[in-house]
């Protein structure tokens, strides 16, 4: 942006040189008459038409010369350009040599897993416990049936955000992207969303003759693909929960649960909900905020199952949680704690070293910190009991 800013800068510079040179082209004076004998005084009048020229000449050879070197600056810099052009794409086409990977950087929404069900192996003797962290598989079965959060007939068409987008059970298939779109922003805002806030989210600082069009053929196919799970009241719409089944809907429900004695299965239900980072694969402006928001939501659940099962006396569980935890976030120090009390709980003195140690490394590398003092007090007060 800034070598285009230059270059428009010496491009009017040199059109206003060359339109300076022009007007004093026509504005030349005659050329002084000869004198009849150069032995003659020169006189006042020729003497001013002789100093005029000079200047003049004087003024028009700065001018081009002024024109000629910002020519040549653009000429330059266009050069440049098309150099950096021809680089940037040897550089895509082109394949580099092998070198050793860089170590990986945590993404931004962290490494979502396929299945967040827990499988816990028998709990090791602890006189034979190994003296590192124990090795922790995800599981590939099926979830568990949602007895208590679901409803005895759910809804045959479905909208899942927490995974890639997925809408099942429609009337008619959806061949338009803004359609899909439109019904993810519906699923994520409950109480439904007015036209203009739509468009907006959408189509940004489009021009509204434009985006109107479009917005009403969305409406139309979603209307068709969703039957009477879509809802116009005026300029409003929204999806009726009644006759579409949202996954976030669900979540909702089961993170709501307050009898302590199904709470650790809502949880564990919770978790088999995620397929994947939230709208995975969608590249949806407006969805930033939602998405980082599930993000910290599954971090805390994962924190929740864990310590429920460290009170209930299951640390590799709770191992297991903090791992998962740790694998989408590995700043999440919250997640660390976890894992050392599970591993002080197992007995791994060693394991407990490495891990403050790998947690010190990690925040000192990738943002200058060290363990907050929470972290600190926590690890010495285990190393204490160890």
């Amino acid at each position: 942006m800034r070598r285009h800013a230059l270059i428009l800068v010496e491009t009017l510079a040199t059109l206003s040189a060359l339109s300076v040179l022009a007007l004093l082209w026509q504005l030349r004076p005659g050329l002084p008459a000869a004198p009849e004998s150069w032995s003659a005084p020169i006189s006042a009048t020729l003497a001013e038409e002789l100093v005029f020229w000079i200047a003049w000449l004087i003024l028009a050879g700065l001018l081009l010369r002024a024109a000629y070197g910002l020519l040549d600056r653009i000429a330059r810099a266009i050069k440049a350009r098309r150099e950096q052009r021809l680089a940037a794409f040897t550089e895509r086409v082109i394949p580099k040599p092998q070198s050793p990977a860089p170590p990986p950087l945590p993404s931004r929404y962290g490494a979502y897993a396929d299945s967040y069900t827990l499988t816990l192996a028998p709990r090791p003797d602890p006189d034979t416990a190994p003296e590192a962290p124990v090795a922790v598989a995800q599981a590939s079965a099926p979830p568990p049936a949602h007895t208590q959060a679901l409803p005895k007939s759910p809804p045959a068409l479905s909208v899942l955000v927490l995974g890639p987008l997925k809408i099942d059970g429609l009337a008619q298939p959806i061949k338009r992207a803004a359609t899909r779109e439109l019904i993810a922003y519906l699923a994520l805002h409950p109480g439904g969303a007015p036209r203009d806030e739509l468009i907006e989210a959408i189509w940004p600082e489009q021009d509204p003759k434009r985006t109107l069009p479009r917005f009403w053929q969305s409406v139309t196919d979603a209307h068709k693909a969703l039957g009477d799970g879509w809802v116009r009241d005026g300029e409003r719409y929204q999806l009726d929960r009644t006759h579409v089944h949202i996954d976030l809907d669900e979540l909702e429900g089961l993170l709501a649960t307050s009898d302590p004695d199904q709470e650790p299965q809502a949880l564990q239900d919770a978790l088999s909900l995620w397929r994947g980072a939230p709208l995975a694969g969608c590249d949806y402006l407006w969805a930033d905020g939602h998405i980082h928001r599930l993000h910290a939501t599954l971090l805390d659940i994962l924190g929740r199952v864990g310590h429920t099962k460290l009170a209930a006396g299951d640390p590799q569980g709770a191992l297991q949680a903090a791992e998962q935890a740790i694998a989408l976030d590995n700043l999440h120090e919250a997640s660390w704690r976890l894992a050392l009390q599970a591993e002080h709980a197992l007995g791994l003195r060693s394991s407990l070293t490495k891990r403050y140690d790998a947690l010190s490394h990690i925040l000192d590398e990738q943002l200058g910190l060290r363990p907050s003092q929470e972290t600190r007090t926590m690890y010495r007060q285990l190393l204490g009991q160890a």
